[in-house]
């Protein structure tokens, strides 16, 4: 994943292996040097790579670094397993100075971290208390949605609002085809990176994460709600239609 101060690329998707993290800088005892190759194993199967863009002056911008939060966070509503702990540099598993004002200055990841997972380690996206709240706690406000059957920005927004990832009603870099016209919250490219909130809705159906909707994710969603398994978005959709009243229990099956 690629990140600068306008926008963050997926440019591979989350279920393939890249080759980011386990390059050789120097050799120790005639052995590559791998310091947390017993934890990471070869790290370019177990980690995501997220490559922070620098510019003319070397420098990350805060644009970037908090471009690089919201990116991060929405990993972990797809990974919920990365922690705090599981993030690091990539001087921290191969030595190479990458990236290099982090380096420098080490407190930078730090103040990542701290963004994201807030200051006492816990999510931002999911921050507890240890203090006993003195009045109940209100009720999460979640959107209702009409039920019309249109997969619309309405309902884009919900399902990102379900997986906790970007709200923004559009479902992101799909690739147009008849089965998937009547998306209409989908923006249509010819980029194959896909959408996050697609994503995090394949790890549910237990599809390829890929973040491109296409016919086995909407056959998969379909067996889920139990609708007619076509494979099809039609421009009023039974499914979208079961996808909207479950969204309005706040519980997907």
């Amino acid at each position: 994943m690629f990140v600068d101060d306008i926008e963050a690329i997926c440019i591979i998707p989350l279920n393939e292996v890249a080759y980011h993290a386990n390059d050789i800088q120097k050799y120790v005892n005639g052995q590559p040097y791998y310091p947390l190759r017993s934890i990471l194993g070869n790290a370019n199967y177990s980690t995501i790579g997220v490559e922070m863009c620098l510019d003319k002056k070397g420098n990350i911008t805060e644009k970037t670094f908090q471009n690089t939060v919201k990116a991060v966070k929405e990993l972990i509503a797809i990974h919920p397993n990365i922690t705090r702990e599981k993030i690091w540099r990539h001087f921290d598993v191969t030595g190479k100075n990458c990236p290099a004002p982090w380096v420098a200055k080490p407190s930078e990841l730090e103040r990542f971290k701290d963004a994201v997972f807030g200051s006492n380690g816990n999510s931002s996206n999911n921050n507890t208390s240890s203090e006993k709240p003195s009045t109940p706690a209100s009720k999460p406000s979640y959107i209702t949605l009409s039920v019309d059957g249109k997969f619309g920005p309405a309902t884009a927004r919900r399902l990102q609002q379900y997986f906790g990832t970007t709200q923004d009603g559009v479902i992101s870099h799909q690739y147009k085809q008849k089965f998937n016209q009547n998306i209409y919250a989908a923006q249509f490219d010819q980029t194959l990176r896909g959408s996050n909130v697609i994503r995090a809705l394949q790890k549910l159906l237990g599809v390829s994460q890929d973040g491109l909707m296409g016919q086995a994710t909407i056959k998969a969603l379909q067996k889920r709600l139990g609708t007619t398994q076509d494979g099809i978005i039609s421009p009023v959709s039974n499914v979208v239609s079961a996808l909207q009243k479950v969204l309005n229990t706040n519980k997907l099956p």
